[in-house]
């Protein structure tokens, strides 16, 4: 009998291929939700040095300008706090949709993997009642020929 051939065995190949892109652009993105989670706590950090250095400024009474210029770094904190919140959630973003099309990768390749285990286990039956009906065939002829040489 033949050996077992799957005839989509070159598209489950590319489904692995494909699996393993999307799985490393996955990791990339995750890498990138991480760095930029990193980016928005130190943002965050200076934020929070910033508000206390105007804070710790204000004991006393002070000219308004001197006053504006100890907000200028604490506006310039805040604003790099919010492009930082910015850029992690669009990493965020990034993550769950890269997340997605890794799911559909893995499913499709699933799919066909299953499809071979189903028509791999229908030709091993097949291969096998195929054996028996030789084997079966070759008792019969041995026991008619024991039977004639009686």
């Amino acid at each position: 009998m033949k050996p077992f051939r799957f005839a989509l065995e070159r598209l489950l190949k590319l489904r692995g291929i494909r699996e393993r892109e999307q799985a490393r652009t996955l990791g990339d993105a995750l890498r990138g939700e991480r760095d930029q989670r990193a980016l928005l706590q130190r943002a965050d950090a200076g934020l929070a040095r910033a508000g206390e250095q105007v804070d710790g400024a204000g004991s006393g009474p002070q000219p308004a300008g001197a006053v504006r210029n100890l907000r200028l770094p604490l506006q310039a904190a805040a604003l790099a706090a919010d492009q930082a919140a910015r850029s992690h959630q669009e990493s965020v973003e990034s993550v769950a949709r890269e997340q997605a099309r890794f799911g559909a990768a893995r499913r499709d390749k699933r799919v066909l993997e299953k499809l071979r285990e189903r028509r791999r286990a229908g030709w091993t039956a097949d291969r096998s009642r195929e054996e028996q009906r030789e084997t079966d065939g070759l008792n019969n002829a041995r026991r008619r020929s024991d039977g004639e040489d009686a």
